[in-house]
């Protein structure tokens, strides 16, 4: 399975979060946007220097179709937009394009979306399979009992590092009840390429 942690709001605890994925010798994905990246751009080194995958979240995690929001939905040139200056920042920073991997702010996508995005070259558009709900400030005990219910072979785990979610805190529980599960982990690209 992949855990997934979506970066765009703090620095939070993706420092904290990173120490205890390499502690337990977990390689994961982040989404990330272009906002969070330039705000901690040793961070951004530091994931890609310890084997993790960076997926491009847009610059400022509005919503492409402005569902979730309740906002107009955004023209095709500004989704580009969004899309290639977080690439080219993450880019300089890492030497590592996010291309071909996007994550659709909320998950809010439709067929203008896939057909926008695909055309910029992102032909895989990262979702879930399990949201953690840190995001919404459950607690740890929570969060650990939603990611351990939910798992399944292939399962990918949605987190979040910022400083209101428990998601760190669940995150050593959630880890070792899965391992006695019988599950491993992997990036998501690793886990798509596994399939």
């Amino acid at each position: 399975m992949a855990l997934t942690f979506d970066a765009g709001a703090d620095r939070g605890n993706a420092a904290r979060i990173i120490d205890l994925l390499n502690a337990e010798g977990i390689h994961a994905t982040f989404g990330v946007t272009g906002q969070w990246a330039a705000a901690n751009a040793d961070l951004i080194r530091r994931m890609t220097a310890e084997g993790h995958q960076i997926v491009n979240h847009t610059w400022d995690h509005r919503s492409f179709t402005g569902v979730s929001t309740r906002t107009g939905s955004l023209p095709a040139a500004q989704r580009v937009q969004e899309l290639d200056r977080t690439d080219a920042l993450i880019a300089a920073l890492t030497g590592n394009t996010t291309k071909p991997w996007f994550r659709p702010p909320f998950g809010d996508r439709d067929p203008t979306v896939d057909a926008v995005v695909g055309a910029d070259g992102y032909a895989n558009e990262l979702l879930w399979t399990v949201d953690s709900g840190g995001w919404q400030r459950l607690s740890t005990t929570d969060i650990t009992a939603r990611c351990l219910g939910g798992a399944v072979s292939g399962a990918i785990y949605l987190m979040h590092v910022g400083a209101e979610s428990h998601d760190a805190d669940a995150l050593p529980a959630v880890v070792d009840g899965l391992r006695r599960m019988g599950y491993s982990f992997m990036t998501a690209e690793g886990l798509i390429a596994a399939v």
